[in-house]
This record gives structure tokens, C-alpha cells and sequence, in this order.
């Protein structure tokens, strides 16, 4: 079984001792012991055809007792003990699901993949799904980052998909959409994409149009000597700043701080590989559409979305609801954040697996006329349609349609 020692779990002993005053030293020294303890006891391997290894946690039920698998991508900056934060085995077990929560490669204890790419990681979860025998069709639930996978999975493994759950999955703000009657392919417009990002922070904003421009080892350099820096009570005191204020309530009333801390510190285990890797898949080309997505997957994918989301917009999922609305089953969570509506959360919880495994129809789930209207009273659409109804008027008489008005 692979090896790691305490440094590996914190950035460097030097940090710790910089950051606890001399008499608490110990123990900060002595939690860490124990955090890699636990974690190495939980962290069990699979290796892959091509000798790498992903390290996986299981929970719920055993193979020989579950009904249903359930593979969960985590998001950026996170590892396999993340899961479904705060889940309860006895909620796991009244579904029958047996849960693998995965460190994606370059995560955790997970080797590294240097040629990942969206159609590699959906390979990838092929694997796992026959190495683990999950079934020849099993459900996956992205949270965060780990949604843009579940559309990679979607796209280039559907076969292997019984059905698809994200949380706050992460999107393309610059995807083409093929509009199927007239094969016409186009891009979110810039008023759409620039509506979507204004309702990130600042930070986050900036690193997507950052990591766009600047040569590839440059975005690993800043990974590794400065994210990988602050995991830990940096990465949960940074969280408490710049999250909205559900996500901070969260994070101040429960066991939320915690699993972030001990989350943070496992994800960096690579030294940020993985990080700096999504952050290059996320802001490329993705290589692959909304609309090819739609013309190879046909299983169920609910999106769960909070409006007070400060990492992941809603009024991107409103987009892409528009673009692909027989797909994409919306659930708007109304005064939720990233994290409030998702971690230690048994409500959201059971309402997910009840979903997924059923037939059921969530009460908020919403339908396209409602995304349409959303989408229509964003402060930045009223102004560009404000503007383009100005133009077009300008010059008419009243009640007069121009030739190419529609009637």
C-alpha cells in the first residue's frame, strides 16, 4: 500500500510551526499524526490497465447486499473523504446504494494522469465502474468541479449511464451549442457569459480568464507554491470570508469546517496536480458540445443549484437548461449557496437519492418557462434588450412591423 509521512499531509512542518504559537505546537503536531492516520486506514486502491492507482473510500452497503452503485466525483480542491458530505450510512442503506467516492487522479492518494482530458477521465470511470463491479450501468454524482466530468461522462461513455446527479456542477462559459434543426452551431453570448461570471467572486473570476491566457506550467507553478500553501485552516478561514452567507453559516454551525480542513490537506497530497489540471480542462475547450451531449445520452440529469452561489452561477444552469431543456431536470435551491444546501445536509440528502432512484418529480425542479423569465429579469439581459429594442424602434412608425419582424 502506498506510503506518505506527515509533510506530505501539511505543505511543511515549518508552516505549521509558523502558524501555531510554540505551546500548542504538539499539538497541532500530534492532530496531523492522527489525521493521516485515519486517512490512510480509510484510503483503499484499484489500479487501472495502465498501472495507475485511484484511491477510493466505500460506504452504505456491501456489494453482495446493495441494490444500486453510486459513484460521486468531488469537486476542486477536494479528495474522496469529501463523499457526500455528511451523509448518513443509515440513509445510504434504507436506499440500498453502496457509495464509491473517488480521488480523481492527481488527487489525494490518486496517481497522477499528465494526458487527462475529458474523454480520458470518462474512460477512467469505465474502469472503476468493472474493477469494482458496480454494474454494467451505474449512477454518478458530480459535486462542484466534479460535474464537468459527469458531462464528460455523458458524452463519451453513455452507454455505462443508468443516471446523472450534480451539485452546483461546474460548467463551459465559452460552450458552442448546435442548434439540431439547423445544424447552426453557437457560443453563450458575451452578454450571457459575462452576466453568468458577474455573479462569482472576484478571485474565481479572475482565475478562469487568467488560466486562459498564461502558458500551461505557468498555472501548475501557481498551484503548487501558492494554493497548495494554504490548505488547511487557511483554505476554511478564506472559505468563511468569500463564501456567501449561507455557505458561512454552514461552515460555522455544523461539521462543515472540519471535513473542508481535513478535505483541503488530502486534496494537495499531489502537490496541487489535480487542482492545476482542472483548472487548465476547465477553461479550454472541453471538446465536446451541449448539443452532443443531448445526441448520445439519454438517461435522466438533475442539476441541483443554489441561487446564492458565489462559485457556480445560476443563471449558468439557467443557460444551459434553455439550450438543452428536454435533458436537464433543474432544481433551484432558493437562499442556498455552494455549500449549505450539500454538506450535512440530510434533507437534500434524501431528496437526491429519492430522485435519482425514482420517478418521483421534485418539487423544485423548474421548468423552462420559469428559466426563461430568470433569465430575462438578469439585470445585464434587461439592458442589452432594452438597448436592442431601442435600436430596432428607431426610425419606425407606431404599430409598424419592419420586413423582418416575425408577426
Amino acid at each position: 500500500m502506498h506510503k506518505y509521512t506527515v509533510h506530505r499531509g501539511f505543505p511543511s512542518m515549518h508552516k505549521v510551526s509558523s502558524e501555531c504559537d510554540s505551546g500548542i505546537f504538539l499539538i497541532c503536531f500530534s492532530f496531523s499524526v492522527l489525521i493521516d492516520a485515519v486517512m490512510e486506514k480509510e484510503g483503499k486502491f484499484l489500479q487501472l490497465p495502465d498501472g495507475r492507482k485511484i484511491s477510493y473510500r466505500e460506504q452504505g452497503l456491501p456489494k453482495q447486499s446493495a441494490t444500486r452503485s453510486l459513484l460521486v466525483l468531488h469537486g476542486l480542491g477536494s479528495s474522496r473523504l469529501a463523499s457526500m458530505p455528511g451523509v448518513s450510512e443509515d440513509l445510504l442503506k434504507e436506499m440500498g446504494v453502496r457509495l464509491i467516492a473517488i480521488d480523481r487522479p492527481g488527487y489525494g492518494l490518486s496517481t497522477p494522469n499528465p494526458q487527462q482530458s475529458f474523454s480520458t477521465a470518462a474512460a477512467d470511470i469505465a474502469n472503476i465502474a468493472d474493477i469494482l463491479e458496480l454494474g454494467e450501468r451505474i449512477w454518478l454524482l458530480g459535486y462542484s468541479c466534479g460535474g464537468a466530468y459527469c458531462w464528460g461522462a455523458a458524452r463519451y461513455i453513455p452507454e455505462r449511464i443508468a443516471g446523472i446527479a450534480m451539485w452546483a456542477p461546474a460548467g463551459n462559459y465559452w460552450w458552442k451549442v448546435t442548434v439540431l434543426k439547423s445544424n447552426r452551431s453557437m457560443d453563450f453570448t458575451d452578454t450571457q457569459r459575462k452576466a453568468a461570471m458577474a455573479e462569482i467572486t472576484i478571485g474565481s473570476r479572475l482565475m478562469f480568464l487568467l488560466v486562459r491566457q498564461v502558458p500551461q506550467w505557468m498555472v501548475y507553478a501557481y498551484v503548487r507554491h501558492v494554493v497548495v500553501r494554504t490548505v488547511g485552516a487557511r483554505w476554511v478561514a478564506s472559505a468563511k470570508k468569500q463564501l456567501s452567507p449561507p455557505d458561512q453559516h454552514n461552515l460555522a454551525a455544523n461539521g462543515s469546517s472540519g471535513l473542508m480542513f481535513r478535505d483541503s490537506i488530502e486534496s494537495a497530497k499531489q502537490d496541487g496536480f489535480g487542482m492545476a489540471q482542472d483548472l487548465q480542462l476547465l477553461t479550454g475547450d472541453w471538446g465536446f458540445g451541449l448539443s452532443d451531449v443531448q445526441r448520445v445520452y439519454h438517461g435522466p440529469l438533475h442539476i441541483w443549484q443554489g441561487d446564492q452561489d458565489w462559485l457556480v452561477p445560476i443563471s449558468l444552469q439557467r443557460l444551459i437548461k434553455k439550450r438543452i431543456p428536454d435533458l436537464v431536470h433543474l432544481h433551484e435551491l432558493l437562499g442556498e449557496g455552494h455549500l449549505s444546501p450539500f454538506c450535512f445536509n440530510d434533507k437534500v440528502h434524501r431528496d437526491t437519492l429519492s430522485v435519482m432512484f425514482s420517478k418521483t418529480r421534485d418539487s423544485n425542479e423548474v421548468s423552462l418557462t420559469n428559466v426563461n423569465k430568470a433569465l430575462e429579469n438578469t439585470p445585464q439581459i434587461k439592458t442589452w434588450t432594452k438597448r436592442r429594442l431601442g435600436r430596432n424602434c428607431q426610425g419606425r412608425a407606431p404599430h409598424q412591423h419592419s420586413a423582418g419582424d416575425s408577426t
